[in-house]
This record gives C-alpha cells, sequence and structure tokens, in this order.
C-alpha cells in the first residue's frame, strides 16, 4: 500500500482551544458527564504552544476505562480497552492505533516529570467524541460506538443509475457523498436504513449538479444531520433550491469546503478536504474533492472535476489505493499526469446502464486499464462495497470491467444486487408489544423497541433480544439516541 504526505496537517485530529480561561482560570475534562477532578500528582490540563489541549495521560485514560503502560525503552504511552490498543510516542507528530500510523500536528510530551498527552486524537482512537465548550473551558468527552467488526471500515459506492452515491461506514459513525438524482432517493434512504442508527454524521454534496444533489432531500427528510459541506456555490435551478430549502431547515453545521475543517472517523481514519481554492465557471470543476486515510489506505472522490483542473492542482495529489472515477468515467475527468500521479491500485466508475453520455468513455476506460488497475462499475456490479484495516483491501465483486464495456452497454444483462456480507445472528419475527430490545444485526446496535430508528429498518434486520446482558454478550452496542 501507499501512505500519502498530505500537504495539509490534518487539523480536525486535535481540539482547538482559545487562548482564554473562564473565571477560575483552569481548563476542565468532563468524561461522560462528569469532571476529572485531577490530583496534584497527576497534574492539570493546559494549552501547549500550538494551542491544543494537553492532559495528564494516566488518570485521563484511566478515568476513560484503559489500562494504561509506559514503556521506557520507546519512550512511549501505552492505553488499552475494548480490543484496542493506542501508543502515544513521546515528541512524536503521531500516535499509533492496533499498530496503524495516525498522523497528528502536535505530539504527547513529559513535563515536570508528568506525561501529558493530546487529549482529541488520543480519545478519538478509542471512538469517544470530543468537543470543546467555550462557555465553561471544558473538553467535552462521550463514549462512543466502537469500529465495526475486527476494525474495519468500508465504503460504499450505491448503484444510483446515472449519478453519485457514496457512503463512508465506520461502526456507528457514517458520512454520505452525494445521493443521485430525485429519483433515486427512496434508494438511498432504504440502504441507508442497514447502516445508520439514529443521526447520519456528515453529508457532502460534491456540487450543484441534479446527479449528485437531486436524492440528498429524501435523506433529509428521513434523517437528523449534524453537518453539511458543499461547494459553497449556488444554482438557479429547481433541485439546488430544493436541496439549499433542505439544508436550511435541517439546521445542521454547515461548511463550505474551503473551510471545512478535516474530519476525524472513531477508528482514527481521516476525510480530508483537498483545497482547490480558486472558483471556476463550470460546475464540475468545483466539486468538493475529498481524501479518506485508515492507516495506509487512501480513497479519493473527486466528484465530476476535469482532469486540467486536476492537473492545475497536481500538488494535492499524490499516491492513492483507490481511486472513485471522476464524472462517471468521462474522457475529461482523466489525464496521464492524474494517472502518474495518483497510480490507483483500484477504480471505481459509477455510471448507468445504456445512459445516453456513453460513460465510460472509451478514452477513460482504457486509460484506467493501462494503469494495471482493477476497474469496477457500478453498472455492472450493481452497489460495490469496499473493505478495508488500514493494510488489507477487498471488494464485494470480482466482476472488473473490460474495453467492451465502453458506454456501460446493457449486453442483455443488468446488475445484481447483493447483500452485504455481514455476521449472521439468530433473528425471528419482531413483535414490538412483547419485545424489549431490537438489535440490527447489519450495524450491531441494539434499541428500545420504541427508538424511532427501528421503524426504519428493514424487517429483515431485526433481531429481537430479551434482555441488555443478552444485546451485550451477542456483540450489540447501544443506540445513543435511545440508551436502552
Amino acid at each position: 500500500m501507499k501512505k500519502k504526505i498530505g500537504l495539509l496537517l490534518v487539523a480536525a485530529l486535535l481540539i482547538s482551544v482559545p487562548n482564554c480561561t473562564n473565571a477560575d482560570g483552569a481548563t476542565k475534562v468532563e468524561i461522560n458527564g462528569k469532571q476529572v477532578v485531577y490530583t496534584k500528582e497527576a497534574g492539570a490540563p493546559f494549552v501547549d504552544d500550538t494551542g491544543r489541549t494537553q492532559v495528564p495521560f494516566r488518570q485521563t485514560m484511566e478515568t476513560y476505562g484503559c489500562t494504561v503502560s509506559w514503556d521506557g525503552t520507546e519512550q512511549m504511552a501505552i492505553a488499552q480497552k475494548d480490543g484496542i490498543t493506542v501508543e502515544v510516542p513521546i515528541g512524536q507528530p503521531y500516535i499509533y492505533r492496533n499498530g496503524i500510523k495516525v498522523e497528528n500536528d502536535t505530539a504527547a510530551l513529559i513535563q515536570d516529570g508528568r506525561t501529558y498527552l493530546p487529549i482529541r486524537v488520543v480519545l478519538e482512537s478509542f471512538g469517544a467524541k470530543v468537543q470543546w465548550n467555550g462557555d465553561t473551558n471544558t473538553v467535552v468527552v462521550t463514549s462512543g460506538g466502537q469500529t465495526t467488526g475486527n476494525g474495519d471500515i468500508q465504503v460504499h459506492f450505491l448503484d444510483v443509475g446515472q449519478g453519485d452515491a457514496a457512503l463512508i461506514n465506520d461502526g456507528e459513525f457514517e458520512i454520505l457523498i452525494d445521493a443521485g438524482v430525485s429519483a433515486e432517493g427512496t434508494k438511498v434512504v432504504q440502504y441507508l436504513s442497514d447502516y445508520v442508527d439514529g443521526d447520519l454524521d456528515v453529508v457532502v454534496a460534491s456540487h450543484e449538479d441534479a446527479d449528485h444533489i437531486g436524492g440528498l432531500p429524501a435523506v433529509f427528510d428521513a434523517y437528523t444531520i449534524e453537518e453539511v459541506v458543499d461547494n459553497g456555490r449556488t444554482s438557479s435551478t429547481k433541485t439546488y433550491q430544493t436541496y439549499h430549502n433542505k439544508v436550511q431547515a435541517e439546521g445542521a453545521d454547515y461548511a463550505a469546503d474551503t473551510a471545512a475543517q478535516n474530519i476525524t472517523l472513531p477508528s482514527g481514519a481521516t476525510l480530508e478536504f483537498l483545497p482547490i481554492t480558486d472558483v471556476y465557471d463550470n460546475a464540475n470543476d468545483n466539486s468538493v474533492v475529498t481524501m479518506l486515510t485508515y492507516g495506509d489506505v487512501e480513497v479519493l472522490f473527486t466528484g465530476d472535476l476535469s482532469s486540467d483542473v486536476a492537473d492545475a492542482n497536481s500538488s494535492l495529489f499524490s499516491d492513492v489505493d483507490v481511486l472513485k472515477a471522476g464524472h462517471h468515467g468521462s474522457r475529461t475527468s482523466v489525464s496521464s499526469q492524474f494517472l502518474q500521479t495518483t497510480e490507483p491500485e483500484y477504480v471505481v466508475i459509477s455510471a448507468g446502464l445504456d445512459n445516453s453520455y456513453g460513460h465510460p468513455h472509451k478514452e477513460a476506460l482504457s486509460a484506467y486499464l493501462n494503469t494495471g488497475a482493477d476497474v469496477y462499475g457500478t453498472f455492472r456490479s450493481g452497489d460495490i462495497v469496499m473493505t478495508t484495516d488500514g493494510q488489507q483491501i477487498s471488494f464485494d465483486t470480482t466482476e472488473k470491467l473490460t474495453l467492451s464495456d465502453v458506454g456501460a452497454k446493457s449486453n442483455g444483462t443488468t446488475p445484481v444486487q447483493k447483500p452485504v456480507t455481514q455476521p449472521e445472528q439468530p433473528s425471528k419475527p419482531v413483535a414490538e408489544t412483547t419485545v424489549t430490545y431490537v438489535g440490527n444485526k447489519n450495524s450491531k446496535i441494539f434499541h428500545r423497541a420504541s427508538c424511532s430508528s427501528v421503524s426504519r429498518m428493514k424487517d429483515s434486520n431485526k433481531v429481537s433480544l430479551n434482555s441488555r446482558d443478552a444485546a451485550i454478550s451477542q456483540g450489540y452496542r447501544p443506540c445513543e439516541n435511545c440508551q436502552p
């Protein structure tokens, strides 16, 4: 696998703290609703020279429920919890989560004989949510869900015909990038119901074209969205106006991509917004471009960005493992320079069967194949799911494209919709009048039977659970909304 050295520091890994204090002059830490009262021996939180909160290592991590140790030879603090090991080397701008390097822009340090750690990057590696309350000068930490299965995350490339939609699934944290045309909104919502319990964490709208944002209003109607990122441009089209009105009504945190902070997922993966700051006349060239990095694995999403703009911003790109092909495999979105820079090992093309644009174009498909990459298409495989542990990559399809797939012609075949492989659990029909808890066998989250998330589940994904202990023993996690 290849490792990209990002040109931007991943600021979202760390919590920014203003250089101010509250009335008592102290920075506080609250974990799961309880303030941590630091002993004199442990030390006290402080803001370092980079404006980041450093906290006493041992007392903070033990309060969170971790087992802690110290490797004097490597000068490394170690915390363990729920099968996750986080190693924090002193003086280095990174940590390790289960052996996978997570970049940072500040470092743990030893001060007055005490070990201090940058709180956000470490606790988010255990799935915690870390926020800043400026009114009380408090770092607020709440326990979150863990990563799926054995630490894998998934990227789902949805078959939405001649459009784009992708879901990044990291346990209880999900990011949706686009949702196809309006007619595909119902399909997207139904697909999400297998993976999203409660709120949808982030929606990224790559640009204002109908085949990318048309299905998003249905998503806004079905879910509470916590954060929305788009390119900040407007349009006079009815599709855009509907999307814009839904964003306004949602009341979610909003940012244009040029101002958006990079997103840290519970696994330690990051979604980086690449800073293409110039404004172009063509909507495609103003696409939000994102890079998902998990360990040694990188996935690049370029929306409908043209090769001219990509080449003009070539310093932002480097080796990637998976490329979501730009503009449905159009000849305008690929160049030899771009492919020499990115060198993808896998390419996924989202295009509609028998589409009127001739996507994927021969020039593009040929260029992708000539790199030696495995190329897949939603018009052949249906929904495509990529799974990675940060080192290895697997796809749930073996149907690789060839030059005979130019134009996505049907050839008498149709894409096969297949279920995502998940560990099966014994199930039986759910009757909400008698069942105490209901589990979702895909997301491995359980709920009170009255939880609103239960009504959005497919019946085939529901598992009846007679007690909380039974749910936990079968590997389910409690819903954060209904708190069973």
